[in-house]
């Protein structure tokens, strides 16, 4: 009796399974018929944590704070590495524009190109030193021009394989100039640090922005006024000017050799 009972028990037990499964399998087949995006949403959703823990195992993010800091250090160092040499192409990259510009200008004149070795900030006041002396030919008096063909100065000594240039801004230094579109003539008088100030009839218009040259035919740029300073009581206006190039951040210049002022 109780054999058949255990029979009939594993036998209903069979059935409720098998009944079960059909249920199932009746219920995936018809979610799968009606919305076939659900399982796979469903397993996706189940499964993006787990990937996402391999993913940051696999970029390192798990690692320690102190390995991070010191990648981030490093990539740190890496980035202001790279920044410094693109600094430093872009400069020989305009190094290398001006000084292809000034060796045309040398190649077609008489001018020699020299390299400008101290700049006023460490040389005496207003003065450059040069990369050329006798050895070049160079005299006391030759005038120098920067970029643009603007005078800047004349050689004041002479040494072996250097020179110094004295800039006509220095404080003393005069020089004649034509000033203002209609060429009005003035002496410019040097201020140091590379500035100028000249005196006109009040009468004479000039105003900022106007060129200064330098007299001659070849009328080369000496300036660019920057203010003019007036006094009702005066018959004369101040005209305060400086050179068209920074002679602080100078790096070459020509020398005319066939010339002396």
């Amino acid at each position: 009796m109780t054999y058949l009972e255990a029979r009939k028990r594993r036998s209903s037990g069979k059935r409720i399974a098998f009944y079960a499964c059909a249920a199932i399998v009746a219920i995936v087949a018809a979610v799968q018929l009606l919305r076939p995006m659900l399982f796979p949403s469903l397993f996706t959703t189940i499964a993006r944590p787990f990937w996402r823990v391999q993913l940051a195992i696999q970029l390192g993010s798990m690692r320690s704070p102190e390995a991070l800091m010191q990648e981030n250090a490093y990539l740190t160092q890496q980035l202001d590495a790279a920044n410094v040499r693109l600094q430093s192409v872009q400069s020989l990259e305009s190094q290398n524009e001006e000084l292809k510009a000034l060796l045309g200008r040398a190649s077609s004149t008489p001018y020699t190109l020299a390299a400008v070795l101290e700049h006023p900030a460490v040389s005496a006041y207003d003065e450059l030193i040069i990369d050329i002396g006798s050895d070049y030919g160079l005299q006391d008096g030759d005038p120098v021009y920067a970029s643009g063909d603007a005078l800047i100065g004349k050689v004041s000594e002479v040494l072996g394989d250097t020179a110094k240039v004295l800039l006509y801004s220095s404080p003393g230094q005069s020089y004649e100039v034509m000033i203002g579109k209609a060429h009005s003539s003035a002496e410019a008088i040097g201020r140091g640090g590379g500035q100028y100030e000249a005196q006109l009839p009040r009468d004479v218009s000039v105003s900022a922005g106007d060129p200064v040259n330098a007299p001659g035919l070849s009328a080369a740029p000496f300036g660019i006024v920057s203010a003019v300073v007036s006094d009702p009581a005066q018959p004369f206006e101040k005209v305060l000017f400086a050179p068209p190039v920074n002679i602080y951040q100078l790096r070459w210049v020509l020398v005319d050799t066939h010339q002396q002022i």
